[in-house]
């Protein structure tokens, strides 16, 4: 697993939360486009932060998945 660091800013206004950050990784990572600058609004600080690892995962997701695909077209 690969460590993160993140810088999180975070407002409340009202019932909603405004989660600001920046994720770097601390090690080098396959894709580093997966990190950077997001912005997530939640009604709790559990749902943004929720909010936040699913899109990581999701964009990494999303470049293994275009990587096997360049992968197969280079073979075939």
């Amino acid at each position: 697993m690969n460590d993160i660091d993140v810088n999180v800013t975070t407002w409340k206004i009202g019932p909603v939360i405004i989660m600001r950050g920046t994720a770097t990784p601390t090690t080098r990572v396959a894709h580093p486009e997966c990190f950077g600058r997001f912005t997530v609004i939640a009604l709790s600080c559990d749902s943004a932060i929720r909010k936040c690892m699913r899109r990581v995962a999701m964009m990494c997701a999303k470049h293994s998945a275009c990587e096997q695909l360049d992968r197969q077209e280079a073979k075939g």
